[in-house]
């Protein structure tokens, strides 16, 4: 065996913080790579120690292989990790790591090489395991956009478009009929050179109903291979895992041996080392299973099968990497898998507008172990308070693991974990994991790769009455703010008048969906509390107002990092008594400028956060319902423009493609509102931050 003493970790976020504390574990040293936004990151703070490898666009920093290996050699370092993405599955990337003299860890190149892409790994098990059941479909190295419509036509639609060389759904299309074939083609093949550097498609016949179940293995550089049971990843959005569990509700017995069987078995021909995942799909109504892809990495999913096994699949890898023998090592003969485990990604993004990633500044991170002490409970993350999600990565901002002995009692803690865990300042998907543990169907362990389209109407619920907590929290927050920042009359409530005539009020954005008021009555001091009543209207054009008792108990206050013109809020927990019912809101501002503020707090009770957006009332009162005469078109988020579909002068009818914009992996296409003459504002590959007008159309 060959000492490895010192890994440089070749990615970024959670999954480099993931690899540190193993590393920590184990006596290893470690080194981070960084680029200009993540100069500050907790990984590179984790780090032994940490070297700039360029700006923040990965293919000028995480995806430079010899940036890379450069620091590795003059960090000292004699092994590198790849992570998961970036460029732990290309099989170059690992040729220049093992000519270099340092220790890939991770499987050698030539099975990268041979399985990682979608095509070859298709014709390897063409030709070596042939008992392996693939997907009808077309992978050969003809990309010509005449063939590729050709053999697409020739199966039978639905059809999917995959990046032979990605994974993640990135380059990844459903295509229902002809009419957008070509449109999705060059779609697919602009993300796929994008994120892996490759255009290269494959087409397969697209299966509406199915389940999506893996199975992890392990081999060793002596041809043993082992399984370690599978993970079901049904639960996806943009063809993109958002909820794994082990074991699945869908495999029983023999079906889980002849999936297990079937993947040692490839894994074996390929002579297969590290840690690796064969991919299936799974027609449940007939127990039929067919290869979808052998994933030559870690998977980020890999945390639920460390808590049902109690392996470490990190330090399993650098044992692997290091020339352990399993066998003797013994630890993957007759595991006994205890208990089910629930895996939930938290993302910065928007679920109610597609799923869109979205960015910002988190102002408050708090995990829920870290305040309730739950046990079973595990966070891989690489955020803290004041990180900042851009435009250059991934969306996920972290991994929320819980383990317990049933099935039925994951989901429970599942919901209380997501419930207290506290996120705010920028948009993510945690009301809508909520959802999902809520629903009778996901519970019942009856789904498929369709489930959010199925169930869409039930985990999409409308605006309730619990936001009057929420909207009283964000107005008693402001109001202490307001008392804090005082300078002379301190001891004189905000907003308070020698002649009454009307209640103060504050008019907010819920959502950036829906506009409501609250006024209030400062009631004064009584037993060292102050008192308030509250009237809050939500329903549009009524008069009708619902009143509500407020006690100010306490608060937990901190100051905030200044922001633009030197704006400084505060944030922290605050305990009210509404209605008699105490309640514990966190809660926060994000200042954009001195006319723009959003309120976010997180109830306990419901579980998420609500972004409050103050709204200027004298603005609002005689702004028009109506679209503007030219409408404007605003980037909602930081993106990079792409492409330009309409320039200007362009005459474009209702839901025609104006231009498409790249933000965090992801593409997205801005489409027009109406008939109208384009002016564009933007050229293509100009980086932009958000609310920047991209162009306008004139109506005609």
């Amino acid at each position: 065996m060959v000492a490895i003493h010192k890994i440089l970790i070749a990615n970024r976020g959670e999954i480099a913080c993931r690899i540190i504390r193993t590393c920590n574990r184990m006596g290893i040293l470690t080194v981070a790579v960084y680029s200009d936004s993540d100069e500050n990151a907790p990984f590179v703070k984790m780090a032994d120690e940490a070297y700039h490898i360029g700006d923040s666009i990965a293919a000028h920093s995480y995806l430079d292989s010899q940036k890379l290996i450069h620091a590795a050699l003059a960090s000292g370092s004699n092994a590198i990790h790849p992570g998961y993405g970036f460029l732990s599955e290309n099989s170059d990337f690992t040729d220049q790591v093992t000519r270099a003299g340092l220790i890939f860890i991770g499987p050698r190149a030539d099975s990268i090489r041979t399985i990682g892409d979608k095509s070859a790994a298709k014709e390897f098990i063409t030709n070596y395991t042939s008992s392996m059941p693939l997907i009808p479909g077309y992978h050969d190295e003809d990309q010509n956009m005449e063939r590729l419509e050709s053999e697409a036509n020739k199966i039978e639609f639905p059809i999917l478009l995959k990046a032979s060389a990605g994974g993640g759904g990135k380059g990844m299309r459903v295509v229902y009929n002809t009419t957008k074939l070509r449109e999705e083609i060059e779609a697919a093949k602009g993300e796929s050179l994008r994120s892996f550097g490759s255009d290269k498609l494959l087409i397969e016949k697209y299966f509406e109903s199915v389940r999506h179940v893996e199975i992890q293995i392990f081999g060793d550089q002596y041809g043993n291979v082992y399984d370690i049971n599978e993970r079901d990843c049904s639960i996806q959005r943009r063809h993109q895992k958002i909820i794994e569990e082990t074991p699945s509700p869908a495999v029983d017995v023999t079906l889980r041996k002849a999936m297990a069987t079937a993947a040692v078995e490839l894994g074996r021909q390929l002579r297969y080392e590290g840690a690796g995942t064969v991919e299936f799909i799974l027609d449940e109504s007939t127990k039929k299973f067919y290869f979808l892809e052998l994933n030559t990495r870690l998977q980020v999913e890999h945390p639920i099968t460390e808590a049902i096994s109690g392996l470490d699949l990190v330090e399993l890898q650098i044992l692997v990497a290091q020339g352990a023998n399993l066998k003797t090592l013994g630890v993957l003969e007759n595991i006994k898998f205890n208990g089910h485990a629930i895996e939930c990604r938290l993302c910065a993004e928007d679920p109610e507008s597609d799923f869109g990633p979205r960015t910002g500044v988190i102002h408050k991170w708090s995990p829920a172990n870290a305040a309730r002490q739950l046990q079973g409970v595990r966070y891989d993350t690489g955020v803290e308070d004041g990180s900042i999600i851009s435009i250059f990565y991934d969306s996920m901002i972290a991994k929320i693991i819980v383990h317990a002995p049933t099935r039925a009692e994951a989901i429970q803690k599942m919901a209380t974990t997501l419930a207290r865990t506290v996120i705010l300042g920028v948009a993510t998907n945690q009301k809508f994991l909520l959802s999902i543990m809520n629903n009778s169907c996901f519970q019942s362990g009856t789904f498929d790769t369709n489930f959010i389209n199925k169930e869409k109407s039930v985990l999409f619920p409308p605006l309730s009455d619990t936001l009057n907590s929420s909207m009283v929290a964000a107005l008693v927050y402001d109001w202490v703010r307001r008392k804090e920042e005082k300078i002379i009359l301190r001891n004189i409530p905000p907003r308070w008048r020698n002649v009454h005539v009307n209640n103060p009020c504050m008019m907010f954005m819920i959502g950036h969906q829906q506009e409501a008021k609250i006024e209030y009555v400062y009631q004064g001091v009584k037993d060292k509390r102050h008192r308030f009543q509250c009237y809050i209207n939500i329903a549009k054009d009524s008069t009708e107002s619902q009143m509500l008792d407020v006690v100010l108990f306490e608060t937990d206050m901190e100051k905030e990092v200044p922001g633009p013109n030197g704006i400084q809020g505060i944030k922290g927990l605050i305990r009210l008594a509404i209605n008699g019912i105490q309640q514990h809101f966190y809660v926060a501002t994000d200042v954009r400028d001195v006319n723009e503020r959003s309120i976010f707090v997180h109830d306990f009770t419901q579980g998420y956060q609500i972004e409050l957006v103050k709204v200027d009332r004298l603005k609002s009162a005689v702004s028009s319902t109506d679209e503007d005469r030219v409408t404007p078109y605003t980037s909602s988020m930081p993106c990079r423009i792409l492409k330009i579909l309409a320039p200007t002068g362009t005459f474009v009818q209702k839901n025609e493609a104006l231009l498409s914009v790249e933000s965090m992996k992801t593409e997205i296409k801005i489409l027009s509102r109406h008939v109208g003459k384009v002016t564009m504002r933007v050229e293509e590959n100009q980086l932009v931050d958000a609310r920047v007008l991209l162009c306008q159309i004139d109506e005609v």
